[in-house]
C-alpha cells in the first residue's frame, strides 16, 4: 500500500481502481491498521469503497469501530468518523462510542470536532435513548462552535428542525 503522508489522491484511486473487488479488499486494509505507515490510505480506502456503495460484513465493521481510539493521526481519526454513516452501531458498542465520540468533541482539530458531533447524530439514529443529550449537545455545539462545525451540524440535520 501507498506509505505516504499526506495521501497522494493519485496514487490511492490507481490502487482503488485495480483492488477493490477483491473479496478481501476491506480485511486486507484494516490487517494493516493501526499503523501510523498506512494509517492515512488506508482509511482513506475504506472510505471509498463504503462511499461507493460497498456494504462490509457485520465483524468488519466491528473492527473499524474498535479501531477508532487507537489510530494517532488526525486524518485517519478523520476518515473513520466519516465512515460512521455507513455502519450500523451495535448497542454492546454503542456506550464505548460515545464515549468517544464525547472525547473527540474536544479534540483542538476542527475537522475532527466536526465530524466527532456527526458521529454523535448517527449515533443516536442506531440508538434512540441517545437523542435527548445528542440534541443538548448539538445546541451547544451550534451556539459555540467555529463557523465550520456549525455547517457541519447544518448539513447532517438538514431540513431537521432540532435547533429551533
Amino acid at each position: 500500500m501507498v506509505k505516504k503522508s499526506p495521501i497522494n489522491l493519485k496514487d490511492l484511486e490507481r490502487y482503488y481502481d485495480l483492488n477493490h473487488e477483491k473479496e478481501d479488499f476491506p480485511d486486507h486494509l484494516l490487517n494493516q491498521l493501526p499503523d501510523g505507515e498506512f494509517e492515512n490510505a488506508n482509511t482513506w480506502l475504506i472510505k471509498r469503497y463504503l462511499e461507493n456503495g460497498n456494504r462490509l460484513p457485520a465483524n468488519i465493521e466491528m473492527r473499524i469501530l474498535d479501531l477508532l481510539p487507537h489510530l494517532s493521526g488526525w486524518e485517519a481519526k478523520l476518515h473513520l468518523l466519516q465512515i460512521l454513516p455507513y455502519i450500523v452501531i451495535p448497542k454492546s458498542r454503542s456506550a464505548t462510542i460515545r464515549k468517544i465520540l464525547l472525547a473527540l468533541i474536544k479534540e483542538n482539530n476542527k475537522f475532527i470536532r466536526a465530524w466527532a458531533y456527526n458521529g454523535l447524530y448517527h449515533l443516536q439514529l442506531c440508538h434512540p435513548e441517545y437523542k435527548t443529550e445528542m440534541i443538548s449537545l448539538l445546541n451547544k455545539a451550534y451556539d459555540n462552535e467555529a463557523p465550520s462545525v456549525r455547517a457541519r451540524i447544518r448539513n447532517m440535520l438538514g431540513d431537521d428542525e432540532w435547533l429551533s
